[in-house]
């Protein structure tokens, strides 16, 4: 059985964490460059933008079925090794999309991307949910949460510019391959051969058993419901905030990326941080209820109000909210069946993925339903406000904190 260790054992030096953080900014920030360059990559292969939006697409599919490839046989690889293919990946996504002659090449070298991401990011979650004490354990999953949504921050603004002055496939060379590569170099020299890999110890284990430990678990499924229903709201929301504010408020193209997506990340980043120090005080499972309720809520309000600031300050306080709730469920579900962390994480990324890919289905078609822009985002506000109470509920009643649970079992048996 893997468990956590105590709070008076030793844990891996904070640069193994620090290794992780800049592996998952590696994986982060190439997913901004399909996105910032849609009209350019059009251009480049003579094709429709509609049709290189479906590269996104290609790489959830790929991440999903690499979380649940993870979840039945990363336990018999090593923290060190997954990392690495995961950053391996990522360098050869670089390079392919920097080569690729057309568009059904381009097609054929994104899944890369899917593939690395994952393998970087529930290694990292799974890592530290094994190695760490929970006092510590929750402040570092809350920084690799913020190292994520950081890389979108600081990566689009460079991959303009770099774009600005030699083209789309220029921040790739320059940008995203020198990342991954001193990533690599930095988990290389960091990760001691010596490592403990508690998760070794599931290699006897029936690859199934994990899957099943955590299905049959209706805490764990709650929370997996939770992760589906969460992303379905906050990426059908957010994919289309620029077009809100351009068609809703008449704002430039700059603006509306400015206050929209720009800012929103780096306060998501703080919310994130902050959420990751004080979870451990307001508890897992309370602080993802308060946090996603009342962010849910002032995203709903804001495609309600006239007014672009009253919206923006709306949007902003969602932010910090919602980088707190990311925080605080990714250490409410990485608890959820600790013999199984790994399974669990890799479980939870592929409800994700679903569920932001469904949740991107769902806002574009309620738009296509209304000619009339204002009626349209206000059904979209409704509906995804609606995904949120519904996930809030289905954590609330069937979810439990098992950190939590734990102390008050330890609490009980010391008083006898």
């Amino acid at each position: 059985m893997i468990t956590t260790p105590s709070a008076g054992q030793s844990s891996p030096k904070m640069m193994l964490v620090v290794a992780l953080l800049f592996a998952v900014f590696a994986a982060a920030v190439v997913d901004v460059v399909i996105p910032i360059n849609i009209v350019d990559i059009a251009e480049t292969f003579n094709i429709l933008p509609g049709t290189v939006s479906q590269l996104d697409s290609i790489i959830a599919i790929a991440a999903v079925a690499t979380s649940l490839l993870l979840g039945a046989f990363g336990a018999r690889f090593r923290y060190k090794s997954l990392v690495m293919i995961g950053v391996l990946f990522i360098a050869a996504y670089a390079i392919g999309l920097f080569l690729a002659p057309n568009f059904p090449i381009t097609q054929l070298i994104v899944p890369l991307n899917g593939i690395g991401s994952v393998l970087i990011v529930v290694t990292a979650q799974t890592f530290i949910g094994n190695s760490y004490p929970l006092d510590k354990k929750a402040k570092a999953i809350g920084w690799v949460s913020a190292a994520g949504t950081l890389a979108n921050a600081v990566g689009a603004p460079i991959i303009g510019f770099m774009t600005g002055i030699g083209g789309w496939r220029s921040a790739l060379m320059w940008f995203m391959l020198p990342t991954a590569v001193v990533s690599l170099i930095f988990v290389l020299l960091v990760f001691p051969r010596n490592l403990p890999e508690p998760q070794l110890n599931a290699k006897k284990e029936p690859f199934m058993r994990g899957f099943k430990q955590i299905l049959t678990n209706k805490s764990a499924i709650a929370c997996l419901a939770g992760a589906f229903l969460s992303n379905a709201a906050v990426f059908g929301g957010n994919v289309f905030e620029v077009t809100l504010y351009r068609q809703i408020f008449s704002a430039s193209p700059g603006f509306a990326t400015l206050i929209g997506p720009t800012v929103g990340i780096v306060l998501i980043t703080l919310g994130a941080v902050i959420g990751g120090h004080t979870v451990n005080r307001l508890g897992r499972k309370r602080l993802t209820l308060v946090a996603s309720f009342l962010a849910g809520m002032l995203t709903l309000f804001s495609y309600f109000v006239p007014d672009i600031w009253l919206r923006v300050a709306l949007r902003w306080t969602a932010s910090i909210l919602g980088g707190a709730s990311l925080a605080a469920f990714s250490n409410l579900m990485i608890e959820q069946v600790p013999q199984f962390r790994g399974t669990a994480m890799s479980l939870s990324s592929a409800f994700s993925g679903v569920g932001t890919a469904v949740g991107i289905g769902i806002a574009g078609a309620i738009l296509n339903l209304y000619t009339n822009p204002s009626l349209g985002f206000q059904a979209l506000g409704l509906a995804m406000g609606f995904l949120t109470v519904v996930a809030v509920i289905v954590i609330l009643r069937f979810a439990k904190d098992p950190v939590k649970t734990q102390h008050l079992i330890q609490k009980s048996t010391s008083q006898i």
